[in-house]
């Protein structure tokens, strides 16, 4: 199977989890949330809700899928190589791990090693999963998944290694995601005296990514369902 054909087949649901997870977004319960809930600031955001869905919140999910995707690369790499070693792959994984690159400074020692193991061996058995796919002998993202997987195996794979939430779930504690609000660049001009804000959606984001996951991961098994069907 053709590299491209796999990388579109990964997209394709990501950008799906993506709209989900935006849709899913409660940036007032962020803002009200926040340590400076109760300011000016807030108090003018609020009222402007949607402007600041559009302007903040949908480019920050945007730059998150373009990191996982940038993670997918080497990941897809080791996958596509027969006689690598992931630990040849290893440090440019992490360097573009969106979870590492979230994780707060004060996780340090042996915390922060099991962390990044944890991540390590997540991406490790991903590509390990990948394998049979990327080897397939077809261009089309679901003839090839039929032709590399039993019906019970593709869906386990989806169900473990599509749900980008369980680092967070695991370690909740452990990660730090943040918004920087520059109320000027959401409400205008007039707007640039008030004070930007910087905002921790950390359990927001788990909220609205589990309830994007219960919409998209039953929608994905669907469709390798229907390729086993077919």
């Amino acid at each position: 199977m053709t590299r491209d054909a796999v990388e579109q087949g990964f997209e394709r649901y990501l950008a799906d989890l993506v709209d989900e997870t935006y849709h899913a977004f409660d940036v007032a319960a962020v803002l009200r949330g926040s340590r400076s809930g109760r300011s000016r600031a807030v108090s003018k955001l609020l009222k402007n809700s949607r402007p600041l869905e559009r302007h903040v919140v949908r480019p920050k999910l945007r730059e998150y899928q373009r990191t996982i995707l940038r993670q997918f690369d080497p990941v897809l790499d080791y996958a596509a190589d027969a006689d690598a070693s992931f630990e040849a792959y290893a440090d440019e994984v992490l360097a573009r791990d969106l979870y590492w690159d979230s994780l707060r400074q004060e996780v340090r020692g042996e915390r922060r090693e099991a962390i990044r193991e944890r991540l390590l061996a997540r991406q490790h058995a991903f590509g390990d999963a990948l394998a049979p796919l990327v080897a397939a002998d077809s261009d089309d993202f679901f003839e090839a998944v039929v032709a590399a997987y039993d019906r019970e195996p593709a869906l386990a794979m989806v169900e473990e290694h599509f749900v980008f939430s369980t680092p967070l779930r695991e370690e909740r504690d452990a990660f730090a995601f943040e918004l920087e609000i520059d109320p000027g660049d959401v409400l205008g001009v007039l707007a640039r005296a008030l004070p930007t804000l910087e905002v921790e959606f950390t359990d927001e984001a788990l909220r609205s990514m589990r309830r994007a996951e219960k919409q998209v991961l039953p929608q994905a098994k669907s469709d390798i369902e229907r390729a086993y069907e077919g």
